[in-house]
């Protein structure tokens, strides 16, 4: 007879695992700072990592990304992963909590304009095999279309990828910095969403657009289709989250819908 146990629901899991890529960065950032990783050493391999810390090899590459993100450690394709010199690691992008309305309204402003500028880019220089990787990352959202964990992993992903596509170490940092709250602003939203009309096909099919047009070397498309992901982000912003201000007559949210 089973005990009719069940897991933890959504959105407590979605807490408790940010709550452990936290730690896990906290902890990789003590051994950097204490010494026990001195610069030049290369991180354990992520499924090694995973293993020693008993967490899940996604946990470990968000909490390898965030690194990145501060500055801390560089990965090297096909080499592995190095703690940077001291030097290398001055830039320390800004921290984001995301904590209240205004600051939500500027992530979403900050991810729009980063993300303009990585897809013109990534037209331009894209590899044969980052077009694989973001074919892949939109046919996982096309098989997740009622699945909003397993869409926004691919969400979260195909962003990375796209930046990592730019070839611009900057930019891939800048929105690695923002990546933890936007993925909490987009987690409820894709909620949302997922309520309001079923499935997630309007989300999907806009990271579709911007894929094909990367693929095709025209930045135009992805513009659009960044501008109508943006305008359902402010716009979940501006009539969901508590403490705003109250809209004045006239005064409308653009259209976040097609």
């Amino acid at each position: 007879m089973t005990s009719g146990r069940r897991g933890p629901p959504p959105e407590l899991a979605r807490v408790r695992r940010v709550s452990v890529v936290d730690s896990l960065v906290e902890e990789m950032t003590r051994k950097i700072l204490g010494g026990e990783w001195p610069p030049g050493t290369a991180l354990p391999s992520l499924r090694q990592f995973a293993a020693s810390a008993g967490v899940s090899m996604l946990t470990v590459r968000e909490a390898v990304r965030t690194l990145q993100a501060r500055g801390w450690v560089e990965t090297r394709q096909g080499v592995g992963t190095f703690v940077l010199e001291p030097e290398a690691s001055s830039f320390v992008p800004w921290q984001l909590g995301a904590s209240d309305v205004a600051e939500y309204r500027e992530l979403v402003e900050a991810r729009e304009a980063i993300e303009s500028t990585v897809i013109a880019l990534a037209a331009r220089r894209r590899t044969p095999a980052e077009l694989v990787v973001l074919a892949d990352l939109v046919d996982r959202m096309a098989a997740a279309l009622t699945d909003r964990d397993r869409f926004l992993e691919a969400d979260a992903e195909f962003h990375v990828a796209l930046a990592e596509a730019a070839h611009n170490r900057i930019l891939l940092r800048s929105m690695l910095a923002i990546r933890l709250p936007m993925r909490r602003l987009m987690a409820d939203r894709l909620r949302e969403e997922l309520a309001e009309h079923g499935d997630l096909t309007r989300s999907w099919e806009d990271h579709r657009v911007i894929a094909e047009g990367i693929r095709a070397g025209t930045a135009e498309p992805g513009h659009a289709a960044l501008a109508r992901i943006a305008a359902r982000a402010r716009s979940y912003v501006d009539s969901t989250l508590p403490g705003l201000p109250a809209r004045r007559p006239g005064n409308r949210t653009p259209d976040a819908g097609r």
